[in-house]
């Protein structure tokens, strides 16, 4: 591996840009430690080389969210990894630049809205330049994906009814920010080869095999995995549900039926400030960073078809570093040319399912279905 980065990391300094460049550190892999201001990133490159014991291969670079500050640097590498949210309201630049400068683009994006944006506008420009577009290289929504994967090996199976539940949730700052201004924006499923829009101002009870308790879900978006799918000829229906915990999601449709009242006559300028208010009232602090002894998952994915039903659990931990190992294994494989689709993919579809959850049973974050 060179010692010259290859990488960008862009909003380094938020909880999920820490977990990202501790991932990389232990990789050996160099990389820019970037964002718009050069105390709070010398601050968080501390913090993770406190976490590493030792000094990380990184290079602070402060920059502005703009072509103009970002290009110079986006010439020197080849991958950008973007961590900076809501990305609706802040990673347009971002993706134009890395097209400009052929850059890969990797984000950790929640937002339904957006994920169907950036592929409509500039997914047939990256694959023209033989470049990947990946959002969602995060928890949510590539672990769903990893498993709809697995359940679509079954011969038959055309339908995906995905939940996620996580025990313990600690959502970021930014992240809180992201699902909030989602989940008062429309939300869509795949029904039958179209998007339709879910009833997002309620919540939904649910039963999944591992626990013994029905659960509160809410759409939390739509969830990426219908987009990924929408235009799949295996797939006829995709949902996604996910339960985070009955005093959030019951909290969550409060802040829902809030905004529902005061943003009536608002443009969608000021709907989106009113829920960045409600991210800081929400999560006012970043919390500590995730355990694989607390926070676990699972991801269920019931498959159908005319004559078959499957169910297949991916169980997992500690989902925020397990972002940031996405991200660097997904940097780690462009780099060494180990890229199956370009233009835009989720993670499954760019480097195969089998190879990810094979990589990552063996890094602890995931059972291994084949084992």
């Amino acid at each position: 591996m060179s010692n010259s980065p290859r990488i960008l990391i862009y909003g380094a300094s938020g909880y999920t840009g820490k977990l990202v460049a501790e991932c990389l550190a232990q990789r050996d892999m160099p990389f820019y430690f970037a964002g718009r201001n050069q105390d709070k990133l010398e601050a968080s490159l501390a913090i993770v080389e406190e976490r590493l014991g030792r000094k990380a291969p990184a290079t602070i670079v402060q920059a502005a969210n703009s072509r103009e500050e970002l290009l110079p640097w986006f010439d020197k590498v080849e991958v950008v990894i973007n961590v900076a949210g809501p990305f609706m309201q802040l990673a347009w630049p971002v993706v134009e630049t890395c097209l400009e400068a052929n850059c890969h683009y990797l984000d950790t994006t929640g937002e339904q809205d957006f994920v169907i944006a950036v592929r409509d506008q500039y997914g047939k420009a990256f694959a023209e330049k033989n470049l990947l577009l990946s959002p969602a290289n995060s928890y949510m929504w590539c672990a769903g994906a990893l498993a709809a994967e697995v359940t679509l090996e079954t011969e038959g199976v055309d339908s995906l009814d995905l939940t996620y539940q996580i025990n313990d949730a600690l959502p970021s700052q930014a992240s809180t920010k992201s699902f909030l201004r989602m989940v008062n924006n429309p939300q869509y499923l795949l029904k039958n080869n179209e998007m339709i829009e879910w009833q997002g101002d309620r919540h939904f009870t649910i039963t999944v095999p591992h626990m013994s308790q029905p659960a509160l879900a809410l759409p939390w978006s739509g969830g990426c995995e219908p987009v990924w799918y929408e235009h799949d000829e295996r797939v006829r229906n995709c949902k996604v549900l996910t339960a985070f915990g009955d005093e959030i999601i019951e909290g969550v449709v409060g802040l829902i039926h809030r905004f529902n009242k005061e943003s009536v006559g608002m443009n969608q300028a000021q709907k989106e400030e009113l829920t960045n208010q409600f991210g800081d009232e929400m999560t006012p602090a970043e919390p500590p960073k995730d355990s694989p002894d607390i926070h676990r998952t699972v991801i269920t994915c019931i498959g159908q078809g005319r004559q078959v039903t499957t169910v297949f659990p991916l169980s997992l931990n500690a989902p925020y570093t397990f972002t940031g190992e996405i991200c660097t294994e997904a940097s780690e494989r462009l780099l060494n040319g180990e890229l199956k689709a370009v233009g835009f993919q989720s993670a499954a579809g760019a480097f195969g399912h089998r190879e990810l959850i094979e990589k990552f049973h063996k890094l602890g974050y995931m059972n291994n279905p084949w084992l």
